[in-house]
């Protein structure tokens, strides 16, 4: 598992009717309870949009019977209703190293029980989608408020954030050595932080202001940082591989 349990930076709470295709992606770590982790989106009855990186520990893919998903519920860790994870695909060239190809597609046992304002399935950037810089976007997420703050929120949060040019992205994360490619995109409130992602936010969405979810969380250098933008895998670059994982 390597997934910390932390959420949105600087955000406000939001219910679940805003965004119903949210999904609580919850773990046991292979005992004990499952607890709230990582987050997804619905995207068919049975397939849930989460981020590679969410399931794998020392490069090895997590069992899917480690994983539950919470649907309906504006809490983390209660409500709603839990389906079995019983298949995770992950990208077949996802580097844990790199974060290249950051991104799964899980299917649960059973279909989900889709609700109106409840349990929806998220629309998501078709291969032409046009991402503009400067764009406003939403990142959703459960978990802690910030770094100094690690006790995790039990209700969804949603903060507005921008999409920052690639290069000055590039720029920015040189320094870390952390390589950015045409795959990913960039999200924060550059020079400002207080908003932002948070590395137990991976695997949720960032929105733009239809809706679509255009990015999926991957990683970021703390919470909501004011030099380092989050990373999104970008996902008009994976739409094709996104279908052809939830139908398989």
């Amino acid at each position: 598992m390597s997934c910390s349990v932390s959420r949105i930076a600087g955000g406000g709470s939001a219910d679940i009717n805003e965004y119903p295709f949210a999904a609580a992606l919850l773990t046991n770590g292979g005992s004990g309870s499952y607890v709230q982790t990582c987050g997804g989106s619905i995207i068919t009855a049975n397939a849930i949009l989460s981020a590679a990186s969410c399931f794998h520990a020392n490069g090895v893919l997590n069992p899917a019977t480690w994983w539950r998903a919470r649907v309906g519920s504006t809490n983390a860790n209660s409500g709603g209703t839990i389906y079995i994870i019983n298949r995770i695909t992950a990208h077949e060239n996802f580097s844990p190293t790199t974060f290249v190809n950051d991104i799964a597609v899980l299917r649960t046992n059973l279909n989900i029980a889709l609700q109106p304002n409840l349990v929806a399935v998220a629309s998501i950037a078709g291969g032409g989608y046009t991402y503009g810089v400067n764009q406003e976007v939403y990142a959703i997420g459960w978990g802690v408020t910030s770094n100094s703050n690690p006790t995790p929120s039990e209700q969804l949060q949603t903060a507005q954030v921008w999409l920052i040019n690639q290069q000055t992205c590039q720029n920015r994360h040189s320094d870390s050595g952390f390589t950015v490619n045409d795959n990913m995109i960039c999200a924060g409130w550059l020079d400002v932080g207080v908003r932002g992602q948070c590395a137990g936010d991976v695997g949720s969405p960032l929105l733009d202001s239809d809706g679509a979810v255009i990015g999926v969380f991957s990683r970021a250098q703390g919470c909501a940082d004011l030099w380092y933008p989050d990373i999104n895998t970008r996902v008009a670059s994976y739409t094709r591989w996104i279908i052809g994982a939830a139908l398989a």
